[in-house]
């Protein structure tokens, strides 16, 4: 299979045009008339990835993370982003990102699915084509039997450690307090807390929470459940593993060995 014929069922589902202006998603390294049959799906492309994709004999990574996000003048060895870039070129691996365009699509609609929320809209709003209502992140209302109901700050801890399979989580704001409006950001959204207290959300599930950008949210009414960028977004794998595995079962799928970066002691 040719990697163009990839790379455009990709589109379908998560299309490129939809990706942040300050994104890099795309066919980052590699040609589009090369064939690949081997596919290493993964969050992002760090040295161990590679060298698993090498080892699996792999055409082609398909990352969430974009290797490449600042302009490169040299592509050299000496620095550790080109020095991998020439590892995967030097064999013979294509290489596509899926970054804010499948945020704003695939991972969005999983966060929704596995915590049980029935989307109102998105946080930050687009609009495609189709004139649907799409962006960034969602605002909505958790469900219970299908219908919309009000929980305590500490269920939605629950949800969000069984949605995302977590032990761990951490939470800013009385565990007593009632959610009514739910927003949820994949990856990093502490830039999406003032648009979720202007849209009168009580909770915001999310990555990457700083002290004070915290500690200011709940000052002004918004609940933060910060379950990591890692946490949010691994789901990444299973999602496009899946895509290939029902519409592609020709091709062989990969699911990378990444763990999270750090640990608690």
């Amino acid at each position: 299979m040719l990697v163009k014929e990839i790379y455009e069922s990709l589109n379908k589902i998560a299309p490129f045009e939809l990706q942040e202006e300050w994104d890099n998603s795309g066919l980052l390294l590699g040609d589009m008339e090369a064939e690949a049959e081997r596919i290493l799906v993964t969050l992002d492309v760090t040295d161990e990835v590679i060298e698993q994709a090498i080892q699996a004999k792999a055409d082609l990574i398909v990352s969430h993370h974009p290797l490449i996000f600042a302009p490169v003048m040299k592509i050299n060895s000496e620095n550790f982003i080109t020095a991998r870039v020439l590892k995967m070129a030097n064999n013979n691996i294509n290489y596509i990102a899926m970054h804010t365009n499948m945020d704003a699509t695939g991972l969005s609609e999983v966060a929704d699915e596995v915590l049980g929320i029935r989307r109102e809209r998105a946080i930050e709003v687009n609009i495609n084509q189709d004139n649907q209502k799409i962006g960034m992140g969602s605002i909505g209302k958790f469900l219970n039997d299908s219908k919309e109901v009000d929980i305590m700050l500490r269920e939605a801890v629950v949800r969000t450690k069984s949605g995302f399979g977590l032990n761990v989580v951490k939470v800013y704001g009385n565990l007593d307090s009632m959610i009514s409006r739910v927003a949820v950001c994949t990856g990093a959204g502490k830039s999406m807390i003032d648009e979720c207290i202007k849209e009168n959300c009580d909770l915001l599930i999310t990555g990457d929470m700083s002290y004070h950008a915290a500690l200011d949210a709940v000052s002004q009414g918004l609940n933060i459940i910060d379950a990591g960028h890692y946490g949010t977004e691994i789901m990444f794998v299973d999602l496009v593993r899946g895509f290939f595995e029902m519409n592609f079962p020709e091709l062989k799928i990969i699911p990378s060995i990444q763990k999270e970066v750090g640990e608690y002691m």
